[in-house]
């Protein structure tokens, strides 16, 4: 994974990392809303579900709803994140997170598209901002679902 600074202009982050565990057990991972809110340690964070959404509690940062979009198992699951619990969650009050399995070389490669900051975002410098510290917490999580699908975590 090769970090990089954001341009103000981008409008999305695309990041990927090779799994050494089967697809079924990577998607299981990546398909259950809000995996990607904390710090690696799922005793730390509540998901409650709100009608179709999902709100994921990560003390001390708040409360992060996430909405199931689509299913393709085990090769697709996409959901809308937001900073808002209140904001319904459509294009222009949160971005998209899609997450592609495929197998290769005996195991998953998983790739992450996060989409719409610049709707989200209309100043270039919070979009920039916003894109810097999703990047980097990109890095973070693919790693923590590296190391969780590889151990069998949560099996």
């Amino acid at each position: 994974m090769i970090m990089s600074v954001p341009d103000a202009s981008q409008d999305r982050i695309e990041r990927e990392i090779q799994i050494d565990a089967p697809i079924e057990r990577v998607f299981r991972l990546v398909s259950e809303p809000g995996w990607f809110i904390g710090d690696g340690d799922p005793g730390k964070t509540t998901t409650t579900r709100e009608g179709n959404v999902f709100v994921v509690e990560f003390p001390p940062y708040g409360r992060f709803p996430i909405l199931p979009v689509k299913s393709d198992a085990p090769h697709y699951v996409s959901f809308r994140g937001g900073d808002d619990p209140a904001q319904p969650l459509v294009e222009g009050t949160s971005t998209l997170v899609e997450f592609f399995l495929s197998e290769r070389d005996g195991g998953t490669l998983l790739r992450v598209v996060e989409s719409g900051f610049a709707a989200l975002y209309p100043s270039a410098e919070c979009r920039a901002s916003a894109l810097e510290g999703n990047i980097e917490g990109w890095e973070i999580q693919l790693a923590f679902a590296k190391r969780d699908a590889e151990s069998g975590r949560g099996e």
